[in-house]
């Protein structure tokens, strides 16, 4: 069985990520962030036992401030700085381009086709509320139709986000169905997260092409995904659910520490003691690799 990590960000604190936008984000969590190369990554996934690992960086000049550090402007992790960690693990890491569609807009495009058709990036991920425009922007279209164009997935960014200059209003996944409406060809992966959980499996079960990156849960408890996954199964959509990490390499389940994928796991332990609707076998390999693989084309 393969498995894919789709979630997972490198970067470097403070030359490509300043400090507080750091301590911003991980604040809830009790933490303060801290720089990742591509060998952090594959280090993370040699001890959560998985295969291949989807990373990302970003461009996030355009929109990103702190009232208290005004000479800190913007999160800028290089798609060229991506495919050279990458590059030094061919066969363990997979890149996204990662673009801000509105800071000029024709360079992002031939960027997003630069990386993926020279450097085999197998995704194009938009961070949306971080850009300060809605999913469903007119003027982030040609980037959904080249995606269409390139057969390769956009990455959207829908949920909760610490980062108080992110407008929430921007992350309903409500918005993807006018997307999706659309352009049905396109082929969406997007954060199921909170607060938007049942609004995100809606949609997903709307439109075929839609796909769901469950990386939040694994913050959480094993109870909380099976409710989530339970509802998906139900929607008839589970062929659909993407096993992701966002980083989260050690989970709490109970009183004992573990990875993110033994989280995953653990779901038909809930099953069994509330006598509810197992995941199958099957549709826990499709979960931890097997719908990844053939979604990003990773040939695995």
């Amino acid at each position: 069985m393969v498995t894919v990590d789709c979630h997972h960000y490198i970067g470097l604190t403070p030359s490509q990520v300043p400090k507080w936008w750091m301590e911003e984000m991980y604040l809830p969590y009790g933490g303060t962030g801290v720089s990742r190369y591509g060998q952090d990554i594959v280090d993370m996934i040699d001890d959560a036992g998985i295969d291949i690992a989807i990373v990302q960086g970003g461009d996030i000049r355009r929109t990103t401030s702190h009232p208290d550090h005004p000479g800190d402007h913007g999160v800028y992790i290089p798609n060229e700085w991506i495919a050279q960690e990458v590059a030094k693990h061919p066969d363990r890491l997979r890149g996204q381009v990662a673009v801000d569609p509105l800071r000029d807009p024709q360079d992002a495009l031939a960027e997003t086709e630069y990386f993926i058709k020279e450097h085999g990036f197998v995704a194009l991920a938009l961070k949306t509320a971080y850009h300060d425009h809605a999913i469903n922007d007119r003027r982030v279209y040609p980037f959904y139709e080249k995606c269409i164009e390139l057969d390769v997935p956009v990455d959207l960014f829908t949920g909760w986000t610490p980062i108080i200059n992110a407008p929430m209003k921007y992350s309903n996944p409500i918005l993807l169905d006018d997307v999706g409406r659309e352009l049905r060809d396109l082929k969406v992966v997007f954060y199921l997260a909170f607060p938007w959980i049942d609004e995100g499996i809606a949609v997903a079960a709307r439109h075929p092409n839609f796909y769901m990156d469950l990386a939040w849960f694994g913050g959480g408890s094993a109870e909380q995904l099976y409710d989530a996954l339970l509802k998906i199964k139900d929607f008839g959509c589970i062929d659909r659910a993407l096993y992701g990490s966002d980083g989260n390499d050690k989970i709490r389940i109970g009183k004992n520490v573990a990875t993110v994928p033994e989280l995953f796991y653990a779901v038909n332990e809930v099953a069994a003691r509330r006598g509810t609707a197992e995941i199958s076998d099957d549709e826990m390999e499709a979960i931890m690799g097997g719908t990844a693989n053939r979604l990003y084309k990773l040939g695995l």
